[in-house]
């Protein structure tokens, strides 16, 4: 049996939970009979995909996020909670942040875009809340930059934060310049930023964000025994794609039931463009699809028709890399 077929047959949960309080089971108790199930789900435009590669890419670009050992806690504005089923035991709640970076004398950062330490808020809050706090109070929110200095999120939405001046001196003599504080930001829910100065700021690499009609999906035939039929493909990206370029990094390979050969398009027919009303991201730190690429495949043959985007460019030269 395949596996994918035996995680179907195999979906229908019925012993219920005992350790987690009101777990919602719903779709587990129905999965036997959810044909999607059985399907590959191996989806290159997958949000959790894409964005599991951006953090690789981020290491790859910041060394302190792959190696650096000098995790620093820079505060927690937090509190605890009694959630229904906990039994009493605590839940702590709030906003977090943290610095990560080498440890001086010790690691020897030659790799990497920048070897500056990098700086990361997240919340566990399941709601949009707005941080604002005095930066003279105890409860400012510090950083690990000087005051004056400009930071921006390396995920989703990539905006920029102006740190400002705080009672505590940057080199702890008592003198300016000053510790740079966050004086207000608003994290989504179980929301996360990851902050470094805008001028060692990199943009994501360009990423498939959506195709259509969508990995593995099942179409119907209309050919009838022949080998004539048309199929409406599109693709959108994070970013302005050149359009010439992802015309010619599609290859298309078809394994056909033995009647006609790869599937064709006029390149002149291609239509690229804005993104009008991108899908929402469903999970934080996710960026919309902003262009797109879309064309009409000929003659496509009964059979399974892979297609691939090699290193496709983006208007400015850069590439995924893959």
């Amino acid at each position: 049996m395949f596996s994918n077929k035996a995680w179907q047959r195999h979906g229908c949960y019925r012993l219920g939970s005992d350790q987690y309080f009101n777990v919602p089971l719903e779709k587990s108790l129905l999965g036997c009979m959810d044909d999607w199930n059985s399907l590959d789900h191996f989806d290159p435009t997958a949000d959790s995909r894409r964005m599991f590669a951006h953090f690789l890419y981020l290491r790859t670009m910041y060394i302190a996020l792959q190696d650096g050992f000098d995790l620093v806690q820079r505060g927690n504005w937090t509190y605890d909670i009694q959630l229904p089923g906990s039994n009493g035991t605590e839940t702590e709640k709030g906003l977090y942040s943290v610095s990560r970076s080498g440890i001086p004398n010790v690691q020897n950062f030659t790799t990497g875009n920048t070897t500056d330490q990098v700086w990361m808020i997240y919340t566990n809050e399941n709601t949009t809340k707005k941080y604002q706090f005095d930066c003279t109070s105890p409860q400012w929110i510090s950083s690990p930059y000087v005051s004056g200095t400009v930071v921006r999120n390396l995920v989703a939405p990539f905006e920029n934060y102006t740190l400002a001046d705080s009672l505590s001196s940057f080199f702890n003599n008592s003198q300016a310049p000053f510790q740079g504080c966050l004086a207000n930001v608003t994290m989504d829910p179980f929301g996360f930023k990851i902050l470094v100065p805008a001028t060692e700021w990199v943009p994501p690499r360009p990423a498939l964000t959506k195709f259509t009609p969508g990995h593995d999906a099942r179409i119907a035939s209309n050919t009838n025994g022949g080998n004539v039929t048309t199929v409406a493909i599109s693709f959108e990206f994070n970013t302005v794609m050149n359009c010439a370029g992802v015309s010619q990094a599609l290859s298309l390979n078809m394994s056909s039931s033995g009647h006609g050969g790869n599937p064709t398009f006029d390149p002149n027919s291609v239509q690229c463009g804005q993104v009008q009303n991108p899908d929402p991201t469903t999970i934080p730190g996710d960026v919309q699809s902003v262009w797109s690429w879309s064309v009409t495949l000929q003659n496509v043959p009964d059979g399974i028709l892979a297609l691939t985007l090699d290193n496709a460019p983006a208007s400015d030269g850069r590439t995924s890399g893959v």
